[in-house]
């Protein structure tokens, strides 16, 4: 066995170091650490193999985690191990795939799991450093823990919705070989899962004033749902897979992105979901917009809080689960049929709230629960901010990037008038960058509010001419008509085009794109003329 150098920090009342300095075996510590910062500082030296926080582990998250990995100036980095009385620590921290155990674990055994995961640590960078599926290598290179307590400690995973909020670890399949090494402390599989009980409270309430309840719209579906005591009026939604039918079909996921300018993208993103979940398959809408998030406001629904950074929250504490996503997103009955969406930011200066660790983990349960999840994005691409630091700092663009990197389809969206149709072929240009060569087929240019007054006579084949001339080798998913009626029809009444102009030709071009045929559904009548979109925009001005 190679040796394995640990450097570990100090909890009072258990010496774990002199036990493993008396079995001179190949496990040594190398250095003793007065706190956190000191061991951190000793990790990204790359001195040593493992890093060992015994206690005051809470700082210990997914964020954390994805920092120091990337953060050491070598291109070695250590593994994570924990010590930890606190039993739903050890769940939570299981989750995040830290092998942890109880202070008082034997010698021997402490010395075993620390080698393993110096081992498996090494597994998990060969991996990643080898090419593979974009956007699926984070949650499957990442190692599994186990909880090595005493057998009178062992944790049975709790059922999603449980009060402890403890559900399976996503990465607790990956265990096994801790397991074996282990046998005689006996291991506990645990995730920790939690549902941000007290939603946006956690983090600050947003400042934006609120809109009374009786200002509402009729969007949130409260059947077969409980309300947590300490969640408030917030509805409780339905887990995945509740309302859906079964389709033998894999989960796919869209990425609705295209420049600056306002091309449309919410307006696809919002209505493609809408179509895909009218054709059966069970949808969930992310709204990934960190600039000028407006997904729940096409829906019609509230946006005082904000659905996906409280699933990053969740999956950042201790890994997230399908469940865990779904009460974080709301279940709204749109068309006569459900819809689930983790609605965007209330506010642009919360993208910090956003990191690219948590964002992937969401994503991956996501497709674990849902048939179709659609992304709608921003519009920007860059991806330099952390040259402006020495240590490794949020991205703001991070949630664009990690949709992108998830999507089996990229739908680019821009406009056909003069102004915006050079900003897509640039942007497109932009969004090379970020695709693989063998990867441009997921890429679909969706050309939006095509006219002949502002491309000319037959819009489209000016439109086509000029992307095949200057757009590079681009596949045209769709045009889309300019349908102003429509859509002012359906913002005014917080509706989507299958409820306000279910027979439009623009419509019927989101259903193609969604490879849905839009056949007869049963819509909702027209709101008042005041409908409940406008009357919540001025009631907030």
């Amino acid at each position: 066995m190679r040796k394995v150098s640990v450097a570990t920090t100090i909890m009072p009342g258990f010496d774990h170091v002199s036990g493993l300095e008396r079995l001179r075996g190949p496990v040594t510590v190398i250095r003793r650490c007065e706190s956190l910062a000191e061991l951190i500082s000793m990790a990204r030296t790359g001195l040593a193999d493992v890093v060992l926080v015994a206690g005051d582990t809470d700082q210990l998250t997914l964020t954390f985690l994805d920092s120091l990995r990337a953060g050491g100036a070598s291109s070695r980095t250590a593994a994570v191990v924990a010590l930890s009385e606190v039993a739903a620590e050890r769940a939570r921290l299981g989750g995040l795939g830290i092998p942890v155990a109880v202070p008082d674990l034997a010698p021997e055994d402490l010395a075993r799991l620390l080698a393993d995961a110096a081992s498996q640590d090494q597994q998990r960078q060969r991996v990643t450093a080898e090419p593979g599926p974009r956007g699926r290598g984070r949650r499957s290179a990442r190692n599994g823990a186990d909880d090595l307590t005493e057998p009178e400690h062992q944790t049975t995973p709790a059922r999603p919705g449980d009060d402890e909020a403890l559900a399976p670890s996503a990465g607790a399949d990956h265990a096994q070989a801790l397991s074996a090494a282990v046998t005689a402390a006996g291991t506990a599989r645990a995730g920790a899962e939690r549902d941000g009980a007290g939603g946006e409270s956690a983090r600050g309430a947003d400042t934006g004033p609120a809109v009374p309840g009786d200002l509402a719209p009729d969007r949130i579906d409260e059947s077969d749902t409980e309300v947590p005591p300490d969640r408030g009026d917030e509805p409780e939604p339905l887990v995945p897979g509740g309302s859906a039918t079964e389709s033998a079909a894999p989960p796919r996921v869209t990425a609705v992105w295209g420049p600056a300018g306002s091309p449309g993208r919410t307006t696809v993103a919002v209505n493609l979901a809408v179509e895909l979940a009218l054709s059966g398959r069970n949808t969930l809408l992310i709204d990934l917009d960190t600039y000028a998030a407006s997904a729940g406001i096409h829906l019609g629904l509230l946006d005082e809080s904000a659905g996906i950074a409280q699933a990053c929250r969740t999956a950042d504490q201790g890994g997230i689960s399908p469940e865990g996503v779904g009460r974080s997103a709301l279940r709204a009955r749109v068309a006569g049929t459900t819809l689930q969406v983790l609605t965007g930011l209330t506010r642009a200066d919360r993208w910090p709230e956003l990191r690219r660790a948590a964002l992937d983990d969401v994503l991956a349960a996501a497709t674990a629960g849902w048939d179709e999840i659609v992304l709608d994005c921003g519009f920007c691409l860059e991806e330099d901010e952390e040259l402006s630091f020495d240590i490794p700092a949020p991205q703001r663009n991070a949630a664009t990037l990690a949709g992108l990197a998830a999507a089996d389809r990229i739908l680019a969206v821009g406009t056909g008038d003069p102004v915006g149709l050079p900003r897509l072929i640039h942007s497109l240009d932009e969004l090379g960058l970020h695709v693989d060569t063998m990867e441009r087929s997921q890429v679909e240019v969706v050309v939006n509010q095509v006219r002949p007054d502002a491309s000319g006579v037959a819009p489209q084949s000016q439109i086509t001419g000029v992307l095949d001339r200057f757009g590079g080798s681009w596949t045209v998913g769709g045009f889309l008509p300019w349908d102003r009626r429509a859509l002012d029809r359906a913002l005014l009444g917080g509706q989507v085009l299958a409820e306000a102009a279910p027979k439009s030709a623009l419509r019927r071009a989101v259903a193609r794109l969604a490879g849905t045929a839009a056949g007869t559904v049963q819509t909702r009548s027209a709101t008042a003329a005041l409908g409940p979109g406008l009357r919540t925009l001025l009631r907030r001005s």
